[in-house]
Order: structure tokens, then C-alpha cells, then sequence
């Protein structure tokens, strides 16, 4: 009897190991035009480095295709985490398959992309691959177009990029004749994640331009659905300069967290991208805790101004600590979006807060938050003005208090609209424990104007 039972465990034991294996871990999605033409493979990969390609993966999903068929792929694990679901990354049109294999052999396509990162530029050291295009197959004019992507690349990264390199490889026998875009996240903290899924983005279009693939109108930096999808909010996160907060939070972690939100569509975004108009695409712009004069600074006088013309139009806008400094009115360097003087303090700790946002944020009463060295003393430039809001006061004090300044009972998240558009401005850091995270949800949805839950 023992024995039949030890069996039978090894069978179950074997069962579901094969469940285990059997997991879908590929998903992808494929558009196709109604004109005929060449269908192009490009594959996210999470590989040797950072995750710029399956970034970019997922922002190309959204590009419209003017004749063939884009099939877009993101490479998973194949034994995926016991603690992590599948969770869909390219929409609600999105396929599971087995294998990168099983769909190409579907699709049959002309050309495969790959896209991944590598640890350095291989330019620099050659045991890298970063900053590099690969390319193999019997392609005709497969050298001109690997130049084209790597000067798009290029340009991408701005001036201090390095140098972008092409590989030929001879590989005959390959099914499918295959690019490969390397990015070198070399530096991270200078060349962030938003630059790198750029220059991802830029190579791909390039290509996809050549191959007439793409309308005359479109762009590298097209990241999001060009028409809000209904019940679901487009949200830029800037990771510009100044974008990361005293804590060490790399606004990395925000999109992170709201990945169980499938009504907010996330993208990192960088100067470049608003300096070049890639704020129409969003209905919210989130610039979180930093540095608000390097944040300024890395924006630019282009930068600011389309942040300002983004909301006025009808935008979002919500600031946390130094996004509130950068929105205020009490410098030329800042955004002016709401007509508010605040001060600065060095005062790290938790802290209590005092809500009267019920309308606004659903949150009511006493609620205690983290607090960063945020904007203290503020106060609207014209106390008669009721088109700002005040939400929440301040009713303690951190207990690393490094400022002669007071918190206590001075106004802490405030809100009002800027033309068309909303601004929310959250002082305290209620993103991250202790919270209330609820204000910061229902933050980013009043903000883009969406209907808040009701509980």
C-alpha cells in the first residue's frame, strides 16, 4: 500500500512539474493593415542587463502599421515565479504562446527584431554588446538599413551616447533573417531607462520607416494608444533629471507599483520626449519626489513650456515634493500651474496628516504619511483665491526636523485646475508607506479626470 502511494505521489509530483513547464510565458500581438506587405517580428527581451527591451516591446504594441502585419513578442521565464501571475503587458488584443518559436513558425515572418541590453557598449569593451546592431540573413540592402538604425539610435541618446557599432553575422541557416538591438545600460543613473527604451524605439521605427511600414506621420516617440481607451488612464511618469528622491526611489518603483492597476497605462518619459510633443499622447503627467532645480533644469525652457501648454489644454498634472516645488509661482524657473508660494525644509519623518477630501481623494479624517523634505509654508499667493483647494493640513511635526519652519497646521496636498486642466500637489510622500496610498490612486484618476471608486 505504501508503495502505491509513494507512486502515485511521483506521478502527481511529475504532472505537475509538466503544468509547470507548460506555462505560457510568451505574450504577443498582432496588427495587420489591410494593405499586403512585409510582417515584422519584434521581440522583448529582459536579457543580460536592464529591461529596455521588453519596455519598448510594450510601447511599439501601440504603433499603427500602414501596410504588413507587426507582430510584437515579450520574451517571459520560462519556469515563472511562484509569487508572480501572468499579467497581460501588450493589452487586452494580447495571445499567450508557448514559445518565441511557436509564433514565428505561425506568423512565418520576413524579418525578426530583437531587442535586449548588454552591460556596457561594446565600443568601449569588447567582451560587451551594448550600443550595438547586430544583423544576419541574405537581406537586400540589409547594410543601409542597420546604418539608418544605428544613426536613429544615435541620435536617440543625445550627445553623449556612445558609439554606436554594426556587427554583420554570417548565419545562412537562420529560419528567419534577424536584427538584433543591443542598448548598453553602462551608467544607468545617467542614462536612464526612459533614454534607452528611446533609442530602442528609434531603431525599430527606423527600420519600420524604410519598410514603408509606418504612416508618414507617425514617431519614434509614439508610446501610448493615440485615443484614450475607455476606463483607462494614460499616465507619463518623468525620469528626467532630478527624478529620483532623497529616499533613493527611482520613479521605476511608482510604475512598478501600479502595475495591479490595469486602468493606468504607464511609460516612462524624458525631457527629449516632451521637448518633442510626447505629452499629447498622455492624459496625466506625474513628476514625483527629486530634485525640483534639476528637474527644471533637465527640462528646459521647451520642456517647461510644454508641461504648462500640456495641462492648459485639458492635461493632468500631479506633484509629489519637489513636482509640487516645480509647480508653483514663486519663480520663473517653475511651472506656475497653480498660483502658490511654498517654502523648503530639510525635515525627514513620519508625519500626521489632516484630510478633508472626500469628493477629491475619497479620504477623510486623520492619516499619517512620510514626509521628505517636501515644500512647507505654503500658502496661496492671493488668499481670496478659491481656485485653489487645500485637502490636508499638516498636524505634526518629522521627527528629523532640521528647519526652524513649521509644518504643523500649514496646508499639505492642495489642488485646482490650471485652463482645461487639473493640478494635484502632494507635499508629504503618500505614494509609499505609511500611506494613505489611496490618495495618491485617486489622485492620479482626478486628475485625469475619471470617476474614483466608490469605496
Amino acid at each position: 500500500m505504501m508503495n502505491l502511494v509513494r507512486s502515485l505521489l511521483f506521478v502527481l509530483l511529475i504532472l505537475g512539474a509538466q503544468v509547470v513547464v507548460r506555462a505560457k510565458p510568451v505574450e504577443y500581438c498582432i496588427h495587420t493593415s489591410a494593405e499586403s506587405g512585409p510582417t515584422v517580428a519584434v521581440i522583448g527581451y529582459a536579457a543580460e542587463a536592464e529591461p529596455a527591451g521588453v519596455y519598448a516591446a510594450s510601447q511599439i504594441v501601440n504603433w499603427d502599421v500602414s501596410r504588413g502585419s507587426l507582430v510584437v513578442l515579450l520574451q517571459g521565464n520560462e519556469r515563472p515565479l511562484i509569487h508572480e501571475q501572468q499579467q497581460s503587458r501588450l493589452g487586452d488584443q494580447s495571445r499567450w504562446a508557448n514559445s518565441v518559436q511557436e509564433v514565428l513558425d505561425q506568423v512565418k515572418p520576413d524579418l525578426v527584431i530583437q531587442l535586449s541590453e548588454s552591460f556596457d557598449a561594446k565600443s568601449i569593451i569588447h567582451e560587451a554588446n551594448g550600443a550595438t546592431i547586430f544583423g544576419s540573413g541574405n537581406r537586400p540592402q540589409l547594410q543601409k538599413q542597420l546604418n539608418a538604425m544605428a544613426s536613429a539610435a544615435q541620435t536617440a541618446g543625445g550627445a553623449e551616447e556612445p558609439l554606436w557599432k554594426l556587427v554583420l553575422l554570417n548565419e545562412s541557416d537562420a529560419a528567419y533573417p534577424t536584427i538584433s538591438i543591443v542598448s548598453s545600460s553602462k551608467d544607468p543613473k545617467k542614462r536612464r531607462l526612459w533614454l534607452r527604451t528611446r533609442q530602442q524605439r528609434a531603431a525599430v521605427h527606423s527600420l519600420l520607416f524604410q519598410l514603408k511600414m509606418r504612416p508618414e506621420s507617425a514617431s519614434a516617440d509614439d508610446m501610448m494608444p493615440q485615443q484614450q481607451e475607455k476606463g483607462r488612464i494614460r499616465l507619463a511618469i518623468y525620469q528626467g533629471p532630478g527624478a529620483v528622491s532623497s529616499s533613493g526611489h527611482d520613479p521605476v518603483w511608482i510604475q512598478q507599483s501600479l502595475k495591479t492597476f490595469p486602468e493606468f497605462q504607464t511609460a516612462l518619459i524624458g525631457p527629449a520626449e516632451i521637448q518633442s510633443g510626447g505629452l499629447s499622447q498622455f492624459d496625466v503627467l506625474l513628476i514625483g519626489g527629486g530634485l525640483s532645480n534639476r528637474q527644471s533644469k533637465g527640462l528646459g525652457p521647451e520642456g517647461r513650456a510644454a508641461v504648462v501648454q500640456f495641462v492648459k489644454a485639458g492635461g493632468g498634472y500631479v506633484g509629489i515634493c519637489a513636482g509640487m516645488f516645480l509647480a508653483s509661482s514663486d519663480s520663473d524657473l517653475h511651472l506656475h500651474l497653480l498660483p502658490i508660494d511654498v517654502s523648503g525644509s530639510s525635515g525627514i519623518g513620519k508625519v500626521q496628516l489632516d484630510f478633508e477630501a472626500d469628493a477629491e481623494l475619497r479620504v477623510k479624517g486623520s492619516h499619517p504619511a512620510k514626509f521628505s523634505g517636501g515644500p512647507v509654508a505654503v500658502r496661496k499667493m492671493n488668499e481670496a483665491d478659491e481656485s485653489v483647494k487645500i485637502l490636508a493640513y499638516f498636524r505634526t511635526e518629522p521627527k528629523d526636523r532640521k528647519s526652524k519652519k513649521k509644518l504643523t497646521d500649514t496646508p499639505a496636498i492642495v489642488c485646482g485646475n490650471h485652463g482645461k486642466g487639473r493640478v494635484f500637489l502632494f507635499s508629504p510622500h503618500c505614494e509609499r508607506y505609511p500611506g494613505p496610498r489611496t490618495a495618491f490612486y485617486n489622485a492620479l484618476r482626478w486628475a485625469g479626470k475619471s470617476e474614483l471608486p466608490k469605496d
